[in-house]
């Protein structure tokens, strides 16, 4: 053997170095991406190159399998490539990886997505998955038109899966099932052009908007500039401004100039195109423009055919007249809205909170509220409507039906930050109006405590239940001991109520009949406000016996602050025990004259000139005693010590 024999170079070096010089030069020229290198182990991933953004580096790459051919190309221009299928499985690891072709006999670079190739083979009906090749056509020109919608795709989902990382990784685990449930589903826009607007389409269609919105720049990068599917891309984003949530202003805007530059074309009908456009001003609450807009594209839209739309446009243009404040012509705009499109959910909703808002016909925006049925496109929410149906129900009064709405509207809280503070607001207004409301809003707020335990409002509103069931003569779960130590809890967070809270106690203590416990709280109370709580304080002391502490106090009251029947009995009350007969009988005749129904007061009276031997005057204050109050216990006692008399 001679020692000349030496290694040979490959037949395909030399197209292999045409491709990568052919390669590197168009990426160096188009400034999009710059060479990270070769991989030092090729398993089917040649080069990683990476995204530029303004100059700055983004660690954004992108995986490319580089070949060169001198085959001839086919009829429709392109070049077919023999690949190892591990090889396409290879590339699948990352997403957007691309197999890039350099035509030698054209001088032409020619580019696919991996993905695109497995999208193509999945669609076919044999077992290509056992093949151990496959043909990889090549197409597209790898231009600068390519690397811009490349790189803005790339960047696009980069940014859009760090941020939902970073998310995931700042989240308390307690939050991650609440987060878990609220994320939005990732979407991932296909770089087929035709496919990306299938799909923009149908979503918008479906009135994913905020899907659509998270993927703005894919779908931007990915459609051609003048493809009027831009048009969708940009309302959606316009209908999540009218619909209250948040948007990018900059897009708005920009689809102003879109939906305009459409209108002028003349291939779009245009009254849609200005109901679209009315809706951007009403986004970025550009009212008046919003109404000329509206107006304008009423007058195209008032022909047979287009009624849906018509009505869209004048229940927005419902909502700009609110805006301004002219109600009643808001009002007209809802009505005709459901004149052109009876089912319109959204004219249901805006005429029930109308009338609402006018108050004086709740029934009727129930009645609105009532007929709104889910729809799969509808930007509408279900829980809004929810929401305002348990505001109306309890305003009518019907607490039962209202709490069994608020039930189901909690179902849905974990997915709604705003559930749970519009129930309690609904709740703290109306869950004490009667017994059966106070036992559901109890329920209420100890589950309300459970997810937010340290809320003080909450805390006070649980206590209160407590008390009013107790005042109602009904059981609420909890003893003297314990009312008492919630008491105590809530008092030691705020202290701002504590005279008030120490005279519930006392009442709680009084329905229970133990008047030691009950001098106790009412005292605390007076201390603290004398004027406001020194009735109950002097009636305990009067059922305590100490008449002499109790009568200054309950004096100051009669005299003072509470100069009603009752204060006036108790100061009698007190002056009998003290001796002062005069005075007593004097306090009793004042609380007669504040309220001749009161019928203790009448019995007493007569007991006091009987045992201070006035005898005419307690007999004459008896019998008239006896005939206004013939079934009272004590016109029996009467009737039967006194048979000789009555």
């Amino acid at each position: 053997m001679s020692i000349n024999d030496l290694p040979k170079r490959s037949p395909s070096r030399g197209t292999e170095e045409a491709a990568e010089a052919a390669f590197f030069s168009a990426v160096e020229a188009c400034g999009l991406f710059i060479n990270q290198g070769s991989d030092r182990q090729d398993y089917g991933s040649d080069v990683q190159i990476e995204a530029v953004r303004d100059d700055a580096v983004t660690n954004v790459r992108v995986h490319v399998q580089l070949k060169g051919t001198n085959r001839q190309a086919n009829m429709d221009g392109s070049v077919s490539l023999s690949v190892q299928r591990t090889n396409l499985n290879y590339l699948l690891a990352h997403a957007d990886s691309i197999y890039v072709c350099y035509h030698l006999p054209t001088d032409r670079l020619l580019v696919c997505y991996a993905d695109e190739i497995h999208r193509q083979y999945s669609h076919r009906e044999d077992e290509w998955e056992q093949q151990e090749t496959i043909t990889v056509n090549v197409r597209t020109p790898f231009d600068e038109a390519f690397q811009r919608s490349l790189s803005k795709r790339v960047i696009a989902k980069n940014s859009s899966s760090r941020d939902r990382r970073l998310s995931w990784a700042v989240t308390p685990p307690k939050q991650i099932s609440t987060l878990l449930r609220r994320a939005a589903p990732t979407l991932d826009v296909p770089p087929n052009p035709e496919l990306a607007r299938e799909i923009l389409v149908e979503l918008y269609n479906d009135g994913q908007d905020a899907a659509i919105s998270s993927v703005f720049d894919q779908f931007e990068a990915v459609l051609d500039p003048s493809s009027s599917a831009l048009d969708f891309l940009y309302m959606a984003e316009i209908n999540l401004g009218i619909n209250g949530q948040p948007i990018n202003e900059s897009r708005v805007r920009e689809g102003v100039e879109v939906l305009q530059q459409s209108l002028k074309s003349g291939k779009v009908y245009p009254g849609s195109i200005l109901y679209c456009i009315g809706n951007a001003w009403l986004a970025l609450q550009e009212h008046e423009k919003a109404q000329a807009t509206y107006r304008a594209a009423l007058r195209e839209l008032d022909q047979p055919g287009l009624s849906k739309v018509a009505a869209q446009c004048y229940k927005n243009l419902g909502s700009v007249m609110e805006s301004f404040g002219d109600n009643e012509e808001a009002r007209k705009c809802y009505v005709r809205a459901l004149e052109l499109d009876p089912g319109l959910n959204e004219a249901h909703f805006a005429l029930a909170l109308w009338y609402r808002g006018e108050g004086n016909n709740l029934e009727r925006a129930l009645n609105h509220l009532d007929r709104i049925l889910p729809r799969g496109n509808s930007e509408l929410k279900m829980t809004a409507v929810q929401g305002w149906r348990i505001n109306l129900l309890f305003r009518l009064g019907a607490i039962s039906d209202g709490f069994r709405d608020l039930r189901a509207l909690l179902g849905e809280a974990d997915s709604y930050d705003w559930i749970w503070p519009w129930c309690a607001r609904e709740v703290f207004e109306f869950g004490r109006k009667t017994v059966e409301a106070t036992r559901r809003a109890l329920q209420f707020w100890q589950a309300y405590l459970e997810k937010y335990p340290t809320h003080h409002v909450a805390q006070c509103e649980e206590l209160m239940c407590h008390w009013r069931l107790k005042s109602a003569g009904e059981s609420s779960g909890l003893d003297f001991d314990a009312f008492k130590k919630k008491v105590g809890e809530v008092l030691s967070v705020d202290d701002s109520n504590e005279a008030f809270l120490w005279d519930r106690v006392g009442h709680w203590a009084q329905y229970d009949g133990d008047w030691v416990q009950a001098e106790k709280a009412y005292r605390k109370a007076f201390q603290i406000d004398p004027e406001l709580y020194g009735y109950c304080f002097g009636t305990a002391l009067n059922y305590l016996g100490r008449y002499t502490e109790a009568l200054p106090i309950l004096v100051d009251q009669a005299e003072k602050h509470l100069p009603d029947a009752m204060s006036w009995f108790q100061v009698a009350v007190a002056y009998d025990h003290t001796g002062d007969v005069e005075r007593s009988i004097e306090a009793y005749l004042r609380a007669i004259e504040q309220d001749e129904d009161y019928d203790l007061a009448w019995f007493n009276l007569g007991g006091v000139y009987w045992n201070s031997e006035h005898r005419v005057r307690a007999l004459s204050v008896w019998r008239e005693a006896i005939e206004r109050f013939p079934d009272h216990w004590l016109a029996d006692k009467l009737r039967q010590d006194f048979s000789e008399f009555f």
